[in-house]
């Protein structure tokens, strides 16, 4: 006998591509949030490995770690930079050259792959030397550290702080009382969140700039703080979390405080600090 060959009826074409519709529906949103689970624990090893060289360079230097505004690149390299602080992050002509390069030689543990799909969108929007916006945009380092632990502030006050910058004196690990609280590194924001006018607390007053992250220990003051954009989607990136390397050296992710909060809760090394200068 012989078999009639039948296609597929057109009902049935139409099941197939619903089905497939629907499976796609579910599968895309769960490979989106694999690709930023992925991308959040590549940043959480790249400061796993901060705080290995961190631990590595004090060691080597007296208990201390190495000076906040040249750890990654060399005084001599930043005065000789043409672009301005604001756009150091993405001057992609000077090789790192710091205290604690070599520690961690390798370019690409400088770099969240988050940030990076950010940073071409920001681009160098707080540029204001006419120098930086010839600048190449080649994003080069995401991270800062905390400039409460790279540079000794109760030192500065008492031999001024002129020649302590002068000294790049840096606070001895030992005297961090909060080693699992205090963080050494972490990732920090590139745009500003609620500054100016009108907002009753500061969260980011400054975007990255000088691999220095300073959170003010008053209220109501001039303030950096820790990244936003990891554990949520583009649309909320001002409600996400930091990964951030602490000075016990385990890595932690949260969700950042605004100007003294964060300062008191991630940013202090030892209870008493904030007393030290209180103008800021």
């Amino acid at each position: 006998m012989q078999r009639t060959k039948r296609g597929f009826t057109l009902i049935e074409l139409l099941v197939v591509i619903s089905i497939t519709a629907l499976l796609l529906g579910i599968l895309i949103p769960a490979l989106a949030r694999v690709k930023l689970t992925a991308q959040t624990l590549i940043c959480a090893t790249n400061l796993k490995n901060y705080g290995v060289a961190l631990l590595a360079y004090s060691t080597d230097n007296k208990e201390k770690p190495p000076f906040a505004l040249y750890w990654l690149y060399s005084r001599s390299t930043l005065s000789n930079n043409k672009c301005d602080a604001a756009c150091r992050w993405h001057f992609d002509k000077d090789f790192p050259d710091g205290t604690m390069w070599p520690y961690v030689q390798d370019k690409n543990v400088h770099m969240c792959p988050t940030f990076k799909s950010y940073a071409p969108k920001e681009g160098c929007s707080n540029c204001g030397a006419p120098e930086s916006k010839k600048v190449p945009f080649n994003p080069m380092y995401s991270y800062s550290m905390n400039y409460f632990l790279g540079f000794d502030w109760e030192t500065g006050l008492k031999i001024t702080f002129t020649t302590a910058y002068a000294n790049e004196v840096s606070l001895k690990l030992s005297r961090v009382s909060r080693p699992a609280e205090c963080f050494a590194f972490s990732e920090e924001n590139l745009w500003t969140i609620n500054t100016g006018n009108g907002y009753r607390e500061n969260y980011s007053a400054a975007r990255l700039n000088d691999n220095a992250l300073w959170l003010a220990p008053n209220p109501g003051r001039y303030v950096d703080n820790i990244a936003t954009y990891h554990n949520v989607n583009a649309a909320q990136r001002n409600e996400g979390k930091a990964n951030l390397v602490f000075v016990d050296g385990h890595v932690g992710t949260l969700r950042g405080l605004p100007e003294d909060k964060g300062y008191l809760q991630y940013g202090r090394p030892y209870p008493g600090h904030e007393k030290l200068n209180p103008i800021w």
